[in-house]
């Protein structure tokens, strides 16, 4: 089982709460109200979590995916409060690369934090153009890390080209130094 107090460690935190801030901003701006969020990668959910702490009432439902079962007991565990409130969080054991996402309506928004863990961009593909997606991926390579690296990008410029979107609306760069670890974060949200 992999360790659940790693995801919430200083990199991981600081990097879900920039996505937070910049994803809040983006809707604000957008006039997106109550969307249906799809999390890809979902890992311990601990960015479902923060992101209805943080604005309670700006989400509609939550759709989180990982492939890792015991994983998803532990995000169950960390979301345990909104299967019982609003907005509900469904955690599930499914491959991103698999599911159909056709019939997510137009105010569905796309996150996936571990670009980098996934190989290739057949998950990406999976997704319906014109919707909101906010992506995250490390220039970090396999020989620095144990995580689970597939690929990388070494910057901003490359990651946004890897992934088009019809509208950027934010891209970004946070250097993240931890564990005697350094490196770059890179994020982008746009209208696929």
């Amino acid at each position: 089982m992999s360790n659940p107090y790693e995801s919430f460690s200083h990199g991981l935190i600081s990097s879900k709460i920039w996505l937070c801030e910049e994803l809040e901003r983006t809707m604000y701006n957008k006039g997106i109200v109550n969307p249906a969020v799809n999390i890809l990668g979902a890992w311990h959910n601990t960015l479902a979590f923060m992101m209805i702490v943080r604005k309670p009432k700006y989400y509609g439902v939550f759709n989180c995916y990982d492939l890792d079962s015991n994983s998803i007991e532990v995000a169950n565990q960390i979301c345990d409060t909104w299967k019982h409130e609003y907005p509900k969080v469904y955690n599930h054991v499914a491959d991103a690369e698999k599911i159909d996402f056709t019939s997510t309506g137009n105010e569905s928004i796309f996150i996936n934090c571990s670009v980098d863990q996934f190989e290739g961009t057949e998950w990406y593909n999976r997704i319906p153009n014109d919707r909101l997606v906010c992506l995250q991926t490390t220039n970090v390579t396999t020989d620095q890390s144990l995580w689970e690296i597939k690929q990388s990008s070494n910057s901003i410029v490359e990651f946004t080209e890897r992934y088009k979107v019809s509208t950027l609306l934010y891209s970004g760069q946070k250097k993240i130094e931890y564990h005697g670890l350094s490196y770059d974060r890179y994020m982008m949200i746009g209208i696929k």
